[in-house]
């Protein structure tokens, strides 16, 4: 071999083993940048991991079994925990990093996180989530961000119970830009995110929990499979618990798809809502009053009233409600079960749920279902949630009934039974949050009112035929078969629901077409 070909290899072995010498110092600078900055974090957060790989030349950053945990800078509690099996940053822009000053990088992957946070109710943790954001001085780029198979457990820092736990979570969100100078509602930008969970548990409240058994989301859509809300506690012990009467309920849903929707937040705090379409498939829906419990006496608003004076911006285009069931059970006496109402084949309507001005629109509720087995009942209702007044229509058609029908709850609750046909009532109720009127007409026939003694079995005779003389028996004497009922103002108990204003409505109707002279004055 020549002596220039020599001195060429030899250069040239020389030249790759300097990039590799080169190579090897500056992963190994790297490392320990990267071990230096671990090891100064602040004070309330630690970084432990296993282990830490740096590839200088495939911009690779992995670390091992890494564990993070966050203390309270003032308490010095443990506010949250996660613990990996790995994180990994793949192609990362040194390049960007020292000459643009900002951090670059295609993929950052969590890979099958154990999330632990403490929530602590005194704590503002929407401030906290803000000044994490506010305090990263470098503008960030991320290609795609993926999450596998996490598990989430919230817990109350009081008592440890947990308050929200999930597992198999995945999650993946791309191109993502976390930049100070994006507007201030924004905390960060990114295109495209999709979520799955699987055992979604949520306490809602000291009463209720929320569990979903598969949630679904992507930038159109959010499903939630094997939907149930319900309270916590059975019947009797819900009773033994609260000092006034409050609803046990119980909902669940195979499904429910809310379509094309967008949140508005300021900062991290919840500032708005919209979706195009909300759909309940099959929902099965069980309400129990004890009113052996002590009334509740807070005013209760109307719904138009709750939507304006929400803190958050809600625009709902449509809900739509199919084949579901409302079983409200009520009761009344110790020694006797609950009255029970029931209405199945339950299909509805909602057109715009919205307290933005920039809807004017009524809200229109369509309700079409059975009501006591089999019959008929269409309803039609409309509110104007900017109206001050509260004011609405409630329109009513309900068809063939038998009165007998009614006496699994009449017969606990109210001590009576009825009997014969009501086969067809109609009514109108325009009112407002203190006051309203009803228009009713009702075709029946051999309608009788049978008061019980105290025993609940047998028939008052002497009261029973006082009531009905003047009660009329059918309204074939009317004009089309139909008596009118003549009623003026009837005044709303603001400490009752919506709902007990339409009974109270329709009660003072029914009582002036059948006691009265069936006619309404013009």
């Amino acid at each position: 071999m020549s002596i220039k070909r020599k001195k060429i290899v030899i250069g040239f072995v020389t030249f790759i083993g300097l990039v590799i010498l080169s190579l090897v110092i500056a992963n190994t600078i790297a490392k320990n940048k990267l071990k230096n900055y671990i090891v100064n974090l602040p004070e309330h957060i630690s970084l432990l991991y296993d282990d830490l790989d740096v590839s200088l030349l495939q911009g690779n950053i992995t670390l091992k079994s890494p564990l993070l945990t966050v203390k309270g800078k003032t308490t010095n509690q443990i506010n949250a925990q996660v613990k990996l099996s790995s994180l990994s940053i793949k192609d990362f822009s040194y390049w960007n990093y020292l000459f643009n000053d900002n951090l670059k990088f295609d993929h950052l992957n969590f890979d099958t996180p154990k999330v632990t946070y403490y929530h602590n109710p005194l704590a503002d943790t929407d401030q906290g989530s803000e000044s994490v954001f506010k305090n990263i001085k470098k503008t960030i780029y991320i290609k795609n961000l993926s999450v596998n198979k996490a598990s989430v457990e919230v817990l109350n820092v009081k008592n440890d119970s947990v308050l929200l736990s999930t597992n198999n979570l995945d999650f993946t969100m791309s191109q993502i830009i976390v930049d100070n100078n994006l507007a201030s509602s924004k905390l960060f930008d990114f295109k495209s995110s999709t979520l799955s969970a699987n055992n979604l548990k949520y306490q809602i409240s000291r009463f209720e929990n929320l569990s979903v058994d598969k949630l679904k989301i992507d930038n159109t859509r959010m499903t939630l499979s094997g939907f149930s809300l319900k309270t916590k506690y059975d019947k009797v012990a819900l009773s033994n618990v609260i000092t006034t009467e409050r609803d046990h309920f119980e909902l669940a849903t195979p499904e429910i798809r809310i379509d094309n929707y967008d949140f508005k937040f300021d900062n991290t705090i919840l500032s708005g809502f919209s979706t195009d379409k909300i759909t309940f498939t099959k929902p099965d829906l069980t309400i129990y009053r004890d009113k052996l419990v002590a009334d509740d006496l807070t005013q209760k608003d109307l719904y138009s009233t709750m939507l304006r004076s929400l803190n958050v911006k809600l625009d709902i285009k449509h809900i739509n409600i199919v084949e579901g069931k409302i079983v409200y059970q009520e009761k009344v006496n110790q020694d006797k079960t609950a009255g029970q109402l029931t209405f199945s084949d339950f299909n509805a309507s909602l057109d715009h749920i919205s307290n933005t001005k920039l809807n004017p629109k009524k809200t229109e509720i369509k309700i079409d279902c059975n009501f006591m087995q089999s019959t008929p009942l269409k309803v039609d209702w409309s509110f104007d949630v900017n109206d001050p007044n509260d004011g609405f229509v409630f329109k009513a058609n309900l068809g063939d009934l038998q009165a007998d029908h009614l006496n699994q709850f009449m017969q606990p609750n109210l001590n009576l039974k009825l009997e014969g046909n009501l086969m067809q009532t109609l009514f109108t109720i325009d009112g407002n949050a203190t006051t309203s009127n009803v228009d009713l007409k009702t075709k029946y026939t051999n309608f009788d009112i049978i008061l019980l003694k105290e025993n609940g079995s047998e028939k008052n005779k002497i009261l029973s035929k006082i009531i009905n003389i003047f009660v009329s028996k059918d309204s074939k004497d009317a004009k089309d078969n139909f008596r009118n009922s003549n009623t003026k103002t009837v005044e709303r108990d603001n400490t009752k629901s919506i709902f007990n204003f339409v009974w109270k409505n329709a009660q003072a109707g029914l009582i002036s077409a059948m006691a009265g002279d069936g006619k309404k004055d013009d």
